[in-house]
């Protein structure tokens, strides 16, 4: 039995500049200032390309490809719809960075409640746009599981990188997810917690923990493989005891481990460094993707397959080698199996 896999890809695969006609060197700021100063065209090509790349759905990205300039650029959560559906797509999940979350986690006693409310805020706008467009789920991250150095080849504590979690912060992420998970169910709407690399949601306990501290019913999962394999963690682990909270899957994967403290520099340099690490999906990376599709098998996964890449070169080709890759190797090999055999392919 084959599992049912909609796929759909991030829009941040489409933040290349030179994919635009625009500078190898554009720094992301002018790349975000130029999408800014008028997303219709942005988005109308990136739509279009998504259709054509024959995927069913889009994820909206962190800004410029987010939300709120997806409303900016068609005057409208209708009119976005519109837009989606006259190409056969759907929203299949949208992305916002944890910027307001860490305020909350951060602001002291007496200003905590405000940071609350601008969060509070923040998901209900969020989640009515992606309740009339007819999406259910906000995708978010937490925050990292310790300090960057800013400075660019000064590294960062790895003690503090690989100490074991505050267990109070997770209890006080895990309290924040649950509040803004039960703003985003009064639209109809869950909050799906992504992987994100050196995150305090990318390696096995950490995640585990997330998941028992929160309501199944309000937070879900996002995993992503690549993110979870470049911070040193297994993607297959998490998969195995999380799959029935994940409604959205990156299936994406990682060259290999890049240890957290080595990354030094300003975020977006940093950054840039990471996606180096990336890989499409049945490239060479370090997944094994015949026993991720197994698991899924497994547990009768349905949902939202997001072949993504951050910023990518060729992003149409790209987009298709990993779904072609699934489709040619990953797909035959589990329709085959049968009951028994199952077990001795069981990771």
């Amino acid at each position: 039995m084959s599992i049912d896999v909609r796929w759909s890809t991030d829009l941040v695969t489409y933040f290349h500049p030179p994919w635009w006609g625009l500078p190898a060197d554009l720094t992301y700021d002018a790349w975000e200032k130029a999408v800014d100063s008028d997303p219709e065209p942005y988005f109308r090509r990136m739509l279009d390309s998504a259709a054509a790349a024959r995927l069913r759905g889009i994820e909206l990205a962190p800004a410029p490809g987010g939300w709120v300039n997806a409303l900016r650029a068609f005057g409208s959560a209708a009119a976005f719809r519109h837009e989606l559906e006259s190409r056969g797509l759907t929203l299949s999940s949208s992305y916002v960075l944890p910027v307001l979350l860490k305020a909350a986690l951060d602001a002291p006693p007496e200003s905590r409640r405000a940071a609350e409310h601008a969060l509070d805020d923040e998901v209900t706008q969020h989640a009515e746009f992606l309740a009339e467009v007819g999406c259910p789920t906000l995708v978010t991250s937490t925050v990292p599981r310790a300090e960057f150095s800013d400075i660019a080849g000064e590294p960062a504590s790895a003690a503090a990188f690989d100490a074991p979690a505050d267990p109070d912060l997770l209890g006080a992420i895990a309290d924040q997810l649950d509040r803004i998970g039960t703003v985003a169910a009064r639209h109809g709407v869950s909050v799906a917690v992504h992987t994100d690399a050196y995150s305090l949601a990318s390696r096995t306990a950490d995640v585990d923990a997330l998941m028992d501290r929160t309501d199944p019913a309000r937070v879900k999962l996002c995993i992503d493989a690549g993110h979870i394999a470049l911070d040193g963690g297994d993607p297959l682990a998490v998969l195995r005891a999380h799959a029935d909270r994940a409604p959205v899957l990156h299936w994406k994967d990682c060259a290999s481990h890049l240890p957290p403290h080595t990354l030094s520099g300003p975020p977006m340099v940093r950054h840039d460094t990471m996606i180096r690490y990336f890989r499409v999906m049945g490239s060479d990376g370090v997944v094994d993707w015949n026993r991720w599709i197994d698991i899924l098998r497994d547990k009768r996964w349905t949902g939202w397959g997001v072949a993504e890449i951050d910023m990518s070169v060729d992003p149409q080709r790209e987009i298709r080698e990993g779904i072609e890759y699934y489709e040619r190797v990953c797909r035959p090999q589990t329709s085959a199996l049968r009951g028994g055999d199952y077990g001795a392919a069981t990771p």
